[in-house]
Parts: structure tokens; C-alpha cells; sequence
């Protein structure tokens, strides 16, 4: 079985002088990263790799999941992921080692929202469309495939597990954030 947790990067400043990929979180975005990584210290998620767009915003996502969970995790920034479309993501996705049994992408929108509803062939519709709509700014898709490597876990038939929206993370009580 392989899993894969899709990460949309927190809340992030309107606008930065380097432009788009510079943008870097606001305070309450580098709180909710932080809040992130205590959901996954606190459920048992230890991704075995995270690739992580390499905009600003998405890596200071990535620091603060590993700050607030306590883990140290392994990372490949891979530029492909900078607003990846679902070609793209599902493309770098069925790269990866199947050594990698759980891995997390931590990129953009609408792609990974995309992404996730073409992935998650296995879960309701109703349910499904719900979660395209609602992939704010921290949201998390975690989706468990019933196959042992990547390119066959692109196919389509993946199960969503959990999702877990900012809304929803902030409303956790403060002993389930670490």
C-alpha cells in the first residue's frame, strides 16, 4: 500500500518584490504550518520524502511542518512543482522510488486540488467535489492507494483518507496540536 499527502502551502503575502515565487508566508500562515506539523506528529504521518515546490511560500510550509511536528524530513524541491498542472504533478509523482511507501507534495493551486480529485477515484463524488471547492491555504489531502508503485497509484484509484481543511485545523483542540 502506498500513501500520498498532498500539502497546499499556507496563507501567503499578496505580494513580494521578486515577484510571485518570493511570496512568503503571512504570520498566520506560518502559524497554521506550524499547527500542521503538530496534526502530523499527533495522527502518525512520517512521509518517507517530501518534494516541495521550490516558491518561498512552499518551503516556509515545509519548515514549519517539520518545526511544529518535530520531525526532520527528507526533501527534494523540485522546480516542476511551482503551479504544476495535474499532468505535471502526476508525471513527478509516478517518478518517485517505490522505496517510498508515504510521500507528501507540497505545491499550489488549482493543480493539487485538481490532482487530488483525479486521483481519488475511489471516493465518493459528492465527497470529492466538496473537497476541490474547499483546498484553502493550509489544506491537506492524504489518499491511500492498494498498489505498490507509483506510476500504477497515478491511475486513478485511490482512496481519500482524510482531509483536512485550515477551517477545520484551527478548530482542533490545543491538546491535539502537540
Amino acid at each position: 500500500m502506498l500513501r500520498l499527502a498532498i500539502l497546499r502551502h499556507a496563507e501567503a503575502a499578496p505580494i513580494a518584490e521578486g515577484g510571485d515565487p518570493e511570496r512568503s508566508l503571512t504570520l498566520a500562515g506560518r502559524s497554521m504550518a506550524e499547527r500542521m506539523g503538530h496534526y502530523f506528529c499527533n495522527s502518525g504521518l512520517v512521509p518517507d520524502l517530501a518534494l516541495v515546490s521550490p516558491a518561498r511560500r512552499a518551503r516556509e510550509t515545509f519548515d514549519g511542518l517539520q518545526r511544529g511536528s518535530g520531525q526532520t524530513l527528507k526533501a527534494d524541491f523540485v522546480s516542476a512543482l511551482y503551479n504544476a498542472s495535474i499532468e505535471t504533478l502526476t508525471s513527478v509523482v509516478a517518478d518517485v522510488s517505490h522505496d517510498v511507501g508515504f510521500l507528501l507534495v507540497i505545491g499550489h493551486n488549482p493543480g493539487l486540488a485538481e490532482f487530488a480529485g483525479a486521483i481519488a477515484g475511489k471516493t465518493d463524488k459528492v465527497e470529492l467535489a466538496k473537497m476541490r471547492e474547499r483546498f484553502s491555504t493550509p489544506s491537506l489531502a492524504v489518499i491511500d492507494f492498494d498498489v505498490a508503485s507509483w506510476p500504477k497509484a497515478m491511475a486513478g484509484d485511490g482512496h481519500l483518507e482524510t482531509f483536512l481543511t485550515r477551517a477545520m485545523l484551527a478548530k482542533l483542540p490545543a491538546a491535539s496540536q502537540g
